[in-house]
């Protein structure tokens, strides 16, 4: 395989001197020049990695934080329902909550003595 020069330059002060560009490695020197454009964007700019990581680790989160929403939504309805219909347990609610009592109740309330 013979390389050829792609131009001669001649300079009247100065000795000739020649370009030679080897076309047998341009597609690779293509190449990787596409391969670290590609990672360039890859870690920079709006869809970086690190953005695309950031996001991927905020959903997942809010995707547990709509799990534990939605367990809590059911236990108010499943408390609502009780409410509604379970007269025992509205009186239980009464009592503890608001601190209600029957005609003939008397409360007492023990007062923990304080430790010296």
């Amino acid at each position: 395989m013979s390389l050829k020069p792609i131009k001669t330059k001649t300079s009247p002060k100065r000795k000739t001197y020649t370009v030679t560009v080897y076309y047998k490695y341009l597609p690779l020197w293509i190449l990787l020049l596409a391969f670290t454009l590609v990672i360039f964007a890859f870690f920079t700019g709006n869809k970086s990695i690190f953005d695309l990581y950031s996001l991927y680790r905020e959903r997942n989160e809010l995707v547990m934080q709509k799990q534990q929403l939605e367990a809590e939504n059911q236990r108010l309805q499943q408390e609502i329902e009780r409410l509604q219909k379970d007269i025992d347990h509205i009186e239980k609610v009464a009592r503890e909550k608001y601190n209600l009592k029957r005609d003939d109740e008397t409360i007492y309330k023990v007062v923990p003595e304080e430790k010296p």
